[in-house]
């Protein structure tokens, strides 16, 4: 099963992981862990930053959302690893 970690950067430089979304069965991501962010997820979506228009992308598009949470976490503060694969 593919997975993607989200992780928050902590004061002394380690890392936390806050979440974990995962593709399931059925081609729909669930995600586990900081119940703030999740359901900001699955409410506001992410941005497609692989289409040209401002399309956006929520768990219902499966595989899809999960490669670009990469490109949506980002930053010195909270960073999503690439597709990992259970």
């Amino acid at each position: 099963m593919e997975y993607v970690e989200l992780y928050k950067l902590n004061n002394d430089g380690t890392q936390n992981t806050i979440a974990v979304c995962r593709l399931n069965e059925s081609g729909i991501v669930t995600c586990e862990g900081a119940e703030i962010l999740i359901k900001n997820l699955e409410r506001n979506g992410i941005k497609n930053y692989s289409a040209t228009d401002e399309q956006k992308l929520f768990f219902k598009d499966g595989l899809r959302f999960l490669e670009q949470l990469k490109f949506n976490f980002n930053s010195g503060y909270l960073n999503a690893s690439d597709v990992k694969t259970n």
